[in-house]
């Protein structure tokens, strides 16, 4: 889904944010950071097979029927889903310095700034989302369906829940952790 990365990278934000205690306290790098390895487990156990899930059986859906995913539906899912996976980690490590230093605006700017961008791109493209296609079918407008009354639907649904649950969690155990 193309928000994903966007949304990853918020995420990864807002954990670095949860973990500034711990990061300034135990290591001297975010790399060294207990908190970067629970990030790196959420994204290879949460974050990235739930945007691989959308990725591998609506690839055209996933891309907002932008391009057609046909003959490139492997390389687009794979490459998609590294994407998604790194995000967390990356926005986690973008945020640990200032997060570290306590600096709330310049974490706050950086989660704000993907934040809305998520949301931006999500608005933009949500026209694109609601509908249930192939890329023959919404180009050719025959065949397509509304997203809630979908297997589709029932998997965005699923899937926003893990997702939330989650990210609560982890954002729980990293604010647990730091006191």
């Amino acid at each position: 889904m193309l928000p994903a990365p966007l949304l990853g990278f918020t995420l990864g934000v807002l954990f670095a944010w949860m973990a500034r205690h711990e990061m300034a306290r135990a290591a001297s790098t975010a790399l060294a950071s207990r908190s970067l390895s629970i990030v790196a487990l959420y994204a290879v156990l949460v974050f990235g097979p739930a945007c691989a899930y959308f990725l591998v059986l609506e690839p055209d859906w996933a891309g907002a029927y932008l391009f057609d995913a046909g003959r490139r539906a492997r390389l687009v899912s794979v490459a998609g889903t590294l994407l998604a996976l790194v995000s967390v980690p990356f926005g986690f490590l973008v945020a640990a310095p200032a997060a570290r230093a306590q600096r709330a605006v310049s974490v706050l700017r950086l989660g704000a700034v993907a934040g809305l961008s998520t949301v931006a791109l999500t608005l933009a493209l949500f026209p694109r989302l609601s509908i249930r296609a192939t890329y023959a079918e919404y180009h050719g407008d025959f065949g397509t369906e509304s997203v809630g009354h979908s297997a589709l639907g029932w998997g965005l649904l699923w899937v926003a829940l893990v997702v939330s649950g989650a990210s609560a969690y982890v954002a729980a155990v990293l604010g647990r952790s730091t006191r």
